[in-house]
């Protein structure tokens, strides 16, 4: 794995997954949102475990209104977020973009386009607790459900570090 220092920008977030303009909820605002709720300030330091390799780097967004936090619900700002983090994740460390949601029942989140081949994402988030054990979940999830023949990667966003972990089954 790369070495050099990670930059993650979720304002960026839309130029890098040029499909997700229009979608019904602005994962940018969301992740903005879980990174703020966890009492961080952009830029804040971040530290990725990728398999057991650890990068280090910081993520950056911009600065939204807490009182949104009254009024969103907390499952879904902590989700969406996750979302917005992953995606932007996979994108700097390896120039995959949305192709499509994947729908309930097909064992991930995303699928992925990049160079004419394909990555099912599974994506979750945590405000707290462990990522690792998040992170085997979801594989576990993957290697259980999700049939489609492209690689996968699972990429839990820990909120409270802020951690990325990340693994394919």
């Amino acid at each position: 794995m790369d070495k050099s220092p990670l930059r993650l920008d979720l304002a960026q977030l839309n130029a890098a997954h040029p499909k997700l303009k229009g979608h019904p909820g602005s994962l940018l605002v969301f992740g903005s949102l879980a990174l703020q709720r966890s009492g961080h300030a952009s830029p804040k330091s971040l530290l990725v475990d990728h398999s057991g390799r650890t990068r280090h780097g910081h993520i950056e967004w911009p600065t939204q209104d807490t009182a949104l936090l009254l009024v969103l619900d907390r499952k879904r700002v902590t989700e969406d977020g996750a979302e917005a983090v992953a995606l932007s994740y996979v994108h700097i460390v390896a120039g995959w973009a949305v192709k499509r949601r994947l729908q309930q029942g097909e064992g991930a989140d995303w699928l992925l386009e990049q160079n004419k081949q394909w990555l099912a994402l599974e994506i979750s988030g945590l405000e707290a607790g462990s990522g690792q054990t998040r992170l085997r979940e979801k594989l576990r999830q993957m290697r259980e459900q999700c049939v489609l023949p492209v690689q996968r990667l699972a990429v839990v966003a820990h909120f409270e570090g802020p951690l990325i972990v990340a693994g394919e089954p």
